[in-house]
């Protein structure tokens, strides 16, 4: 635990650990436990488990609570110190001590989310909790496997547990909601302790960054600086050439006008056209992830100073 977090009067906390590769499964096992241990703690309010990137080997574990208080009870809890003590085999050789740090903002990835809500009927939130362990062990076996977010209900809110699964592909997704292990799970439960339902959450820009032929969707940020790139002139260039035609208009239809415009470029082609320049970096290879998201950040800082220089000269 870093001073830092101690000092600060935070409500959530980051524990980074580096994971063996031949240890997934028990991971899984221990993901689940870890949201069992942390759900039932008083003051929980979310636990967030993720990936740096798919395939990583580095998880974060973000854990949430209502107020400074509870989270320094949760901190200093045995249970919470025993489950990390049983990392201790399933950690990688070499990894550094699992460093802890004041949790960042939710950011997104470039993963297709299902959302479930559950109501829990009073009185039988651990039945409930010992069910969602089981249930996440399974699912974080699956291939495409990103993570789970898990928030428990509100004050003032319906009594709401709300959990977000995230797999790379929408195949994957499909595949661990539509297989044998998740039906057996939901026959299981007993009807009576909870209802729930589920939907899944659009990504990015939808069809303007459709997945490609493994299912791959790029991250929202990557999907939102191509499109800015894209959009930025056209807006730029109406502004300039089309808006002194447009002048003797009402404004809501001059403005309706130059947003047809705009999006109907952007759509096609303009959009397809990046994302063909820049596909080696919205899907990089594993194998040079690291140089080609550097070279793609580097590159479409240079293509936005670019088009602000031009337009300057225009407008």
């Amino acid at each position: 635990m870093t001073t830092e977090i101690r000092s600060a009067a935070v409500s959530a906390v980051t524990t980074r650990i580096v994971v063996s590769p031949d240890a997934f499964d028990a991971f899984a096992d221990w993901q689940a436990a870890f949201t069992r241990g942390a759900s039932s703690h008083p003051g929980f309010l979310g636990l967030d488990i993720l990936p740096a990137y798919a395939g990583s080997t580095e998880w974060q574990i973000i854990q949430r609570f209502v107020a400074h208080e509870a989270l320094e009870s949760w901190l200093a809890h045995p249970a919470r110190a025993a489950l990390l003590d049983s990392l201790a085999g399933l950690r990688a050789a070499g990894a550094p001590d699992m460093p802890e740090e004041v949790a960042p903002d939710y950011h997104a990835f470039g993963t297709v989310t299902e959302v479930i809500t559950t109501v829990v009927e009073p009185g039988r939130e651990n039945e409930f909790l010992d069910w969602t362990q089981a249930i996440q062990s399974a699912q974080a076996r699956f291939p495409g496997y990103m993570g789970t977010f898990v928030q428990a209900p509100v004050a003032g809110d319906p009594p709401y547990w709300t959990a977000l699964v995230r797999f790379s592909t929408p195949g994957q997704l499909d595949t661990w909601l539509a297989s044998a292990e998740r039906r057996e799970r939901l026959a299981s439960a007993d009807p009576t302790m909870s209802h729930w339902s589920s939907r899944r959450l659009a990504a990015g820009f939808g069809a303007w960054f459709a997945p490609d032929r493994a299912g791959a969707v790029p991250p929202a940020w990557k999907q939102t600086a191509l499109v800015l790139l894209v959009l930025f002139p056209v807006v730029g260039l109406e502004i300039r050439f089309l808006s002194p035609h447009l002048a003797g208009l009402p404004t809501a239809v001059a403005t309706f006008i130059g947003n047809a415009i705009s999006v109907s470029l952007v759509s096609w082609p303009l959009v397809g056209l990046a994302r063909a320049g820049m596909g080696w970096w919205l899907a990089p290879a594993p194998a040079h992830r690291r140089r080609a998201e550097i070279g793609g950040a580097l590159l479409l800082i240079a293509l936005y100073a670019a088009e602000m220089g031009l337009l300057s000269l225009l407008l």
